[in-house]
């Protein structure tokens, strides 16, 4: 009887022990779920998330919400909306300008983007800040702004736009310094190009703050100068074309047309001209019946003072087969006439920046 009285209770302090046991496992649990629910939506909404844009007024910020199934998409979701935003302003102005020219506790780190959805080109993102993300239970979301304040971004971005500044009106005086027309049009070219650059910084700059980037006003001007200073050398550029080794004329009114199109005034004599184009053909032949020609062209354009300024080397890839030279010729130089235009266009739209 003894026994079973000690083998009750001790089932009794078991059984206390174990109620015990589950009443602190059952408030831990109850605590963890509260100190979750602190941090990801059961608390306080941040005003951010119903009006993002009062809280990061677009005056001061550039700034875009992100929503997404996780905390780090809804910060790469964020992001990538700003680089849309940047992309989509600096490709439209930058077109509409480059058009006009032609016609006349956050951490703040630098983020590359590239949107693999849209495909879009990749954007350099710099001094952006994202708010702690948020869960929203209600649709099971989490949600982040990213945001850039501008005045910050800009004090970092400036160095940026100075230094392509710079690099413009280097190349720019370099270009002045040259006397030779062609070899200054390469030049101006070069400098073109460094141009267009210093514009694309221009509009990032402009979206960051429009009253700052007014200062480079009179610099856009002198970018959008650049176009008609190359159309002025080219009209200096007057070329005799001296050919041998040609076929009906072939190759020589193929590079006459090539060079006009580039700009280039196409003399009667060399007297007339400033520059001699030297275009020396070659058949290439082989064989005796039938004969086989692999036809090339070696172009040097000289100036004056006996200084070549453009060389250029095209040879067809094509044999071609006939019984008399003549008729291999007849067949061959029109193909190789073509492949020259496309090569020494490509070549010269690239040097003197077309």
């Amino acid at each position: 009887m003894t026994e079973l009285k000690n083998e009750n209770d001790e089932r009794q302090k078991n059984t206390a022990f174990s109620a015990r046991i589950l009443l602190l496992i059952t408030l831990c649990a109850a605590f963890c779920f509260v100190a979750c629910a602190s941090t990801s939506g059961s608390g306080a909404i941040p005003d951010w998330m119903t009006d993002y844009r009062t809280v990061y007024p677009d005056t001061q910020y550039v700034a875009q919400r992100g929503r997404a199934d996780s905390e780090q998409t809804a910060k790469t979701e964020a992001v990538a909306q700003i680089a849309r935003y940047f992309q989509t302003s600096v490709n439209a102005n930058l077109k509409t300008s480059i058009q006009s020219v032609t016609s006349g506790d956050s951490v703040s780190e630098t983020t590359t983007v590239v949107n693999d959805v849209d495909v879009m080109s990749q954007v350099d993102l710099f001094a952006v800040e994202y708010t702690d993300p948020y869960y929203f239970k209600k649709e099971k979301k989490w949600y982040c702004v990213a945001y850039i304040e501008r005045e910050k971004a800009w004090n970092q971005y400036q160095p940026t736009v100075e230094n392509a500044k710079n690099e413009f009106f280097s190349m720019k005086k370099k270009a002045e310094t040259e006397s030779d027309p062609l070899t200054k049009c390469s030049l101006y070219g070069k400098t073109w190009n460094s141009g267009k650059v210093f514009l694309e910084k221009l509009e990032y700059a402009r979206i960051l703050n429009s009253q700052k980037e007014r200062a480079y006003s009179d610099d856009r001007k002198t970018v959008s100068e650049i176009p008609a200073l190359i159309a002025g050398e080219k009209e200096k550029c007057t070329v005799y074309l001296n050919v041998k080794g040609d076929w009906g004329n072939v190759i020589s009114s193929s590079l006459s047309k090539t060079l006009s199109d580039q700009g280039f005034k196409i003399a009667k004599n060399p007297k007339e001209a400033n520059y001699t184009a030297h275009a020396e053909v070659e058949a290439n032949a082989s064989g005796n019946d039938p004969i086989a020609v692999m036809p090339s062209l070696d172009l040097k354009i000289v100036s004056r003072t006996g200084k070549t300024v453009f060389a250029n080397q095209t040879k067809s890839e094509k044999k071609t087969i006939a019984y008399t030279l003549e008729n291999a010729q007849k067949k061959s130089y029109p193909i190789l006439a073509e492949e020259c235009e496309k090569s020494i266009s490509a070549e010269l739209s690239k040097l003197i920046g077309k």
